[in-house]
């Protein structure tokens, strides 16, 4: 009876551990190698400007002020929901040993904790700064962002913390909480708040001015900085000096100043009493005597009903600019497009024109206009093609095709684009990008003559991207016979390594993203099917030039690390034209807005292979002499932080045959396979016919026999 009791609680328990949950977290904080610890410290008296003192002890002398830094990064995979950090203690007991303690946590991630230790060279006690918690997101390095939902700074001791929010994965979302603590002074006479006064700016010009105050110790050594920016909100802080206990005047000189713009300032000081502010005054910079805006109109885009009008504008340091262009059917021009805000930098900018007549003349000039006066550029003149539909079409010829690349060389504000053309009929191509914060794009490159070699690699250079920002871009490319578009693809702008510079209260934390190096863009001229120009090579078959409509192709795909580096971050995409109906990979994730094929690879040690098969069928509605392209391009980092990457691509022109049996079967333009998928193929099918013809013989004789 016991043995049957044993082994039916056995039972139960076994069932109810099955039933249980499985308690497991979406996202990580915090443990990634390259990390930042949890929490770390500094003496901010003594080192208000260096941005490697932090650790994770520290020595403190009575009045000294302390900074604490609580660092969170959600490592991944998902986004940390209600991301919250508590720190403790708000006061220390006096002592000489101060131990402090921060947790990071969110509703999906396992709490991290930190701790640090501050020893004073005499019995002190450490209390909290009011108001000084500072909230640095997203890489962050100087300045205070507000925190969420008008949180209270004391709110980091209650035991639930300061909520930060929603954090995505990724180092560009890394961020740090700073709070600041006092040590008890211990001076003879008697110390109170400091006093501190703002002045008058001086020395104001276009692009810098002097900001001047006056500051009051009160028998505790005092340090005073000043708050400025082109709001009352401030955002930047110059650089935080120790006057000692002595009143005295102060300054700083502020450059890299907009011209013509309103600047607010205040001064600052702080001793172990506590911190206070001085009254908020502004001053106005200069005015540039280059105050009339510069506007040129530049060659236009054309197709038969639309066409996209090109233009350049300088603002020459004004920031009321407006621009737009002018056009019609006569020099009279008659027509205008929307007027836009251009900002206070100079760039191209453009605007299309639709519901053109074909085989007509246009006239257009690009227009700009600021507070000076409107100014106008050259008329220029463009004629619509004589087809319909946007696309020229013709027996002779036909258009190019385009595949959109990776982008690569990303910074926190730049990047590279880049992207395949193959030309076609040896006719020379245009070629440019578009992109812009969304998938309706909005910006265009500068058009560029990409020649008429077979295929060219076409990179441009962006700048100006903001940290963070999801951006979508694709190549464009044209000739005589029409324009293609390359399939549209994205990426995050992220940021590089960041180190706070001198003019800061303090330097804050280093944010350290391992990101690559950004070198120089080029545009390489590829003349073969296979790229061994990089650290890998890379290949693609993909059968027979020719190509019919409703054929399906196997494609193999290889690659090696042909170098003694160990390469990270690799990445490969194989993309099909849009006239090619994806059906099977061996491996990868597949995206039908742009039909391709992404595997994310990782590391490649030296010497590693690897290979991977696709399938695809060409669609119906192919025409003959159409070009189609297969592509590969592989990404990596490699050693020293370098991106770099590998292309390679399978060309097919389309021609018409009423029978591709062998082709549709085997990838290939003859019965015979020419890739190894065929070959397996094919012989799969001649064993199952040979064992079909023994099974029949084997019949017949035994047929035969009973006779």
């Amino acid at each position: 009876m016991n043995k049957i009791m044993k082994k039916i609680i056995g039972g139960i328990v076994a069932i109810v551990a099955l039933a249980l949950p499985v308690v497991s977290f979406a996202a990580t904080l915090n443990n990634d190698p390259l990390d930042f610890a949890t929490l770390r410290v500094m003496n901010y008296t003594t080192n208000p400007t260096c941005s490697t003192c932090w650790a994770t002890t520290a020595t403190a002398n009575a009045g000294d002020v302390l900074s604490f830094a609580i660092y969170y990064h959600n490592v991944g995979p998902d986004i940390a929901t209600n991301v919250r950090v508590t720190f403790s203690p708000q006061t220390t007991v006096a002592g000489t040993a101060h131990t402090f303690t921060a947790t990071v946590r969110a509703d999906n991630a396992p709490a991290v904790t930190g701790t640090v230790t501050v020893m004073t060279t005499t019995s002190q006690t450490l209390s909290f700064s009011p108001n000084s918690v500072i909230w640095r997101p997203n890489q962050q390095t100087a300045g205070a962002t507000a925190l969420p939902g008008a949180q209270l700074h004391t709110d980091l001791f209650n035991g639930v913390g300061i909520n930060l929010g929603n954090i995505a994965p990724g180092w560009a979302t890394q961020g740090s909480v700073v709070v600041r603590f006092q040590t008890t002074a211990t001076t003879g006479g008697a110390i109170s708040i400091p006093t501190v006064n703002t002045s008058s700016a001086s020395a104001t010009s276009q692009t810098s001015a002097t900001l001047n105050g006056f500051v009051t110790p009160n028998g505790a050594s005092t340090n005073a900085w000043f708050e400025w920016g082109s709001t009352p909100t401030y955002g930047m802080s110059t650089t935080a000096i120790n006057y000692g206990t002595t009143a005295t005047s102060f300054s700083n000189v502020i450059t890299g100043l907009a011209v013509n713009t309103t600047y607010y300032f205040r001064a600052v000081a702080q001793n172990s009493q506590g911190i206070v502010y001085g009254t908020q005054m502004s001053f106005v910079t200069g005015v540039s005597s280059w105050t009339v805006v510069s506007v040129s109109t530049r060659n236009a885009d054309v197709s038969t009903d639309l066409a996209i009008l090109n233009g350049y504008v300088d603002p020459n340091f004004t920031n009321d600019t407006v621009r737009w262009f002018e056009w019609g059917t006569s020099t009279s021009l008659g027509n205008t497009t929307t007027i836009l805000s251009h900002g206070s930098i100079a760039s191209n900018f453009n605007a299309t024109i639709t519901g053109l007549s074909s085989n007509t003349n246009y006239y257009y000039r690009a227009v700009a206009r600021n507070s000076q006066g409107t100014i106008y550029g050259n008329i220029l003149s463009f004629t619509t093609t004589g087809t319909t539909g946007g696309v020229i079409t013709s027996t002779t010829g036909s258009v190019p095709a385009a595949t959109t690349l990776l982008a690569t060389d990303l910074t926190g504000t730049t990047a590279v684009f880049n992207g395949l053309v193959f030309t076609s009929s040896n006719q020379p191509s245009n070629a440019w990008f578009e992109w812009g914060a969304s998938t309706l794009l909005g910006n265009k490159t500068q058009t560029i003559s990409v020649g008429a070699l077979p295929t060219i690699r076409h990179s441009d250079n962006i700048t100006g991207l903001v940290r963070g920002q999801t951006y979508y871009y694709r190549i464009v490319a044209e000739n005589p016979y029409g324009r293609v578009y390359g399939s549209t693809m994205s990426f995050v702008s992220e940021g590089s390594s960041v180190v706070a510079t001198t003019g800061t209260v303090d330097t804050g934390v280093v944010i350290t993203t391992p990101r690559p190096v950004v070198t120089k863009p080029t545009v390489t001229v590829v003349n073969s099917g296979s790229s061994t120009q990089s650290l890998v090579s890379l290949s693609v078959d993909g059968g027979a030039e020719a190509i019919t409509e409703n054929e399906k192709r196997s494609y193999y795909v290889t690659w090696k690390n042909e170098s003694s580096q160990s390469l990270r971050n690799v990445v490969l995409r194989v993309t099909f034209p849009q006239t090619m109906n994806f059906e099977s990979s061996t491996v990868g994730t597949f995206s039908p807005a742009d039909n391709t094929v992404t595997i994310d690879l990782g590391a490649l040690a030296s010497g590693d292979t690897g290979e991977a098969f696709f399938i695809a069928t060409t669609d119906r509605a192919i025409k003959n002499g159409d070009l189609l392209v297969v592509t590969a391009n592989m990404v990596y980092t490699d050693t020293k932080g370098v991106q770099g990457d590998a292309i390679a691509y399978k060309t097919h022109r389309v021609e018409a045959s009423a029978s591709a049996l062998g082709a549709s079967i085997f990838g290939a333009g003859s019965f015979l396979p020419t890739t190894l998928f065929g070959w397996m193929l094919l012989i799969a099918l001649v064993l199952v016919l040979v064992l079909l013809g023994n099974h029949l013989y084997g019949r017949f004789s035994d047929t035969h026999a009973s006779y």
